[in-house]
């Protein structure tokens, strides 16, 4: 196997967004049993990862950056909470996140940084922006049992945000988390 880096590719919302969401992730994820939401900076994926030869990275990035090219700072914002299970292979998996608005600019934005092919980690093309606040190792118990709690409390975790856009970042695993590793920004 060719080593290499994989690379998630996301934009991350200002420090008092984070916070909150940050606050209401660690909530949710207490309650729900899982942990691997914990190991990403809050954010909205833009498009399936890239998997670069070590070799590659730095081409990459450049043909990456200009594949990103001029863009303007627009509005993402939430449209409620999304609760639903999902298939990964042939097992089912559970995701709570915010939903996010798939107004018009986030759209093009998907396209744009679409059209680079070079790397791409699959071909998993579908848009569902959303803001993530558990997943992957959420069993069908703790789904459940977020789900219960959310209906209980509907202000348990904050309605809803919005914000710029002014960032996209190439994201990798260090150790126990995802950290920026070239973050182009408006």
């Amino acid at each position: 196997m060719t080593e290499g880096v994989r690379f998630i590719i996301i934009t991350t919302p200002p420090d008092p967004v984070s916070r909150s969401v940050e606050i209401a992730r660690a909530r949710a994820c207490e309650i729900g049993g899982s942990r691997a939401a914990l190991a990403y900076p809050p954010h909205v994926t833009l498009r399936t990862g890239a998997f670069v030869p070590v070799a590659m990275v730095g081409t990459f990035i450049n043909a990456f950056g200009a594949a990103l090219g001029s863009w303007e700072p627009f509005t993402i914002r939430t449209e409620g909470l999304l609760l639903s299970p999902y298939q990964d292979g042939d097992r089912e998996k559970h995701l709570v996140a915010y939903r996010i608005a798939l107004d018009e600019p986030l759209a093009e934005l998907n396209r744009r940084l679409l059209s680079y092919t070079p790397w791409r980690a699959s071909n998993r093309l579908h848009f569902l922006p959303h803001l993530t606040l558990a997943f992957d190792d959420l069993d069908r118990d703790g789904f459940n049992r977020l789900k219960e709690w959310l209906e209980r409390d509907a202000a348990a975790v904050p309605a809803g945000f919005e914000w710029t856009c002014d960032n996209v970042g190439l994201y990798r695993r260090e150790s126990d988390s995802w950290t920026a590793y070239q973050v182009w920004r408006r």
